[in-house]
């Protein structure tokens, strides 16, 4: 895939979008959080130029994370698998419903691994809050994303 100057500066763009809206909110990890910042990680279903941008986001704002390393690991994992399932489901909704519902499956998981925090009421509280955010993000995107270049198709 080639990428213009254009594609790698709307990129470096949402990597550090990402890694603000995450850093900066008080409740974007841990149990019970609200992660604004994935309203951006629903761009790459929209336009799979931006794929590197977000997974970069995704490894710098997880490391600012008190679980560090697994963290990253975790959020990367996620973001690899949802953008890999993209690339054989096209709409952009069940897009946003399988990266809420694979958030709320693996992050659960790894907390309840690491911290014994207990699995499914984490695995609801995750599940609700993203989904709403994600989808919320969806309809932003859908609506305005032409207007941010961010929704143009790879063949342009």
């Amino acid at each position: 895939m080639k990428m213009s100057t254009r594609d790698l500066a709307i990129n470096a763009i949402l990597a550090a979008l990402y890694v603000v809206f995450t850093t900066i909110n008080p409740i974007g990890t841990g149990a019970i959080q609200l992660r604004v910042s994935e309203m951006l990680a629903m761009v790459p279903f929209f336009n799979r130029k931006y794929i590197p941008g977000l997974l970069i986001g995704v490894v710098i704002a997880n490391a600012f994370s008190s679980l560090g390393p697994i963290d990253v690991a975790v959020g990367l994992s996620i973001s690899v698998i949802a953008y890999t399932i993209s690339y054989f489901v096209k709409n952009v909704w069940v897009n946003a419903v399988q990266y809420s519902l694979l958030c709320a499956i693996i992050v659960p998981l790894m907390l309840w691994q690491v911290l014994g925090i207990p699995y499914w009421p984490t695995f609801v509280a995750i599940f609700i809050s993203n989904l709403i955010v994600t989808l919320i993000g969806t309809f932003l995107i859908s609506r305005f994303g032409d207007r941010m270049m961010l929704t143009r198709s790879i063949e342009q």
